[in-house]
């Protein structure tokens, strides 16, 4: 019998002796044991034969790395992947901030009635000097909209309301006709009003714009005005806009034999959004998306 024979007997004897005993062992053994004893029969695979020993750790170890170096790759690319994302919406959030030219304003808001108000603003039947939940408070959240958009507006605060009401509209004519002369770049004009439940079938009617309830809104064109076919086509593109962006927002329009000022431009709107049985939050909606509508109609207008 060869030496090299014999040393394999050997081995190979030793190799099932170790086995056999550690498999004893490992009845009774804690798993820390049975770990040990994993190890001690890699270490004599190792002793009899190193280059096999080496070759299955190569093999292990290679294994592994490719795993690791899978795992790197992936996490390379989900970071990739994410940082995109991320620049996308930025690059999104920056096309929609654009730069306001505040010197040039294209719109001024205003409002007769500064002092209509909504739910749950009751006091003295829904009109209230402090500005919280009024009509000025819907002029504020269509102006930040309209300029988000790139459009300069002017809001003018004035209370015309007080302390006659029916003397209104004289006063809020010597405000916007100053304002007009001062903004001659101002070519839409808006007097933002509300309308009243008594008027309205005494509900605060609403639509869903993008998972919100939004107030609806109508646009009074006065038919004694010298410029009413130029009033009512400018009302209908408005509505029709609001119609084709946002189904069912599109909002009526109402015809009556007073002027309400609307003389002193061709794109003048009287604008009721909502009614007091609205809730402020459901107006300030509209604001927004009506905002958005104005947008597209002067953008188209350029």
């Amino acid at each position: 019998m060869s030496k090299k024979t014999l040393a394999l007997l050997c081995a190979v004897c030793f190799i099932f002796s170790t086995l056999f005993f550690w498999h004893r062992m490992g009845q009774t053994a804690t798993p820390e044991v049975r770990s040990s004893s994993q190890d001690l029969g890699r270490l004599c695979v190792a002793q009899v034969y190193p280059a096999i020993s080496k070759g299955v750790e190569k093999e292990e170890n290679g294994s592994d790395k490719k795993a690791a170096d899978k795992t790197a790759k992936e996490d390379s690319q989900s970071a990739k992947e994410n940082k995109k994302e991320t620049s996308e919406k930025k690059q999104a959030e920056k096309r929609s901030e654009k730069k306001v030219d505040n010197s040039k304003p294209q719109v001024i808001i205003y409002h007769t009635h500064s002092t209509e108000s909504y739910q749950p603003y009751s006091e003295s039947n829904f009109h209230r000097v402090k500005e919280k939940g009024t009509v000025r408070d819907v002029g504020d959240v269509m102006t930040k909209e309209l300029n988000r958009l790139g459009i300069a507006v002017v809001h003018d605060k004035t209370i015309h309301d007080r302390p006659s009401y029916n003397e209104s509209y004289d006063r809020s004519l010597e405000t916007i006709t100053s304002l007009m002369k001062k903004y001659p770049t101002a070519r839409y004009i808006i007097d933002l009003h509300r309308d009243a439940a008594a008027y309205a079938g005494n509900v605060g009617k609403t639509v869903q714009i993008e998972g919100e309830t939004t107030a609806t809104f109508s646009l009074v064109v006065g038919q004694n005005n010298a410029n009413y076919n130029k009033l009512m086509a400018h009302a209908k593109k408005v509505s029709n806009k609001a119609e084709a962006m946002y189904s069912g927002f599109g909002g009526r329009i109402i015809e009556k034999e007073y002027r309400y000022n609307e003389y002193i431009a061709d794109k003048c709107l009287l604008l009721e959004i909502g009614n007091n049985q609205n809730k402020i939050e459901e107006v300030e909606n509209t604001g927004k998306y009506f905002a958005r509508v104005l947008a597209e109609v002067i953008e188209e207008e350029k």
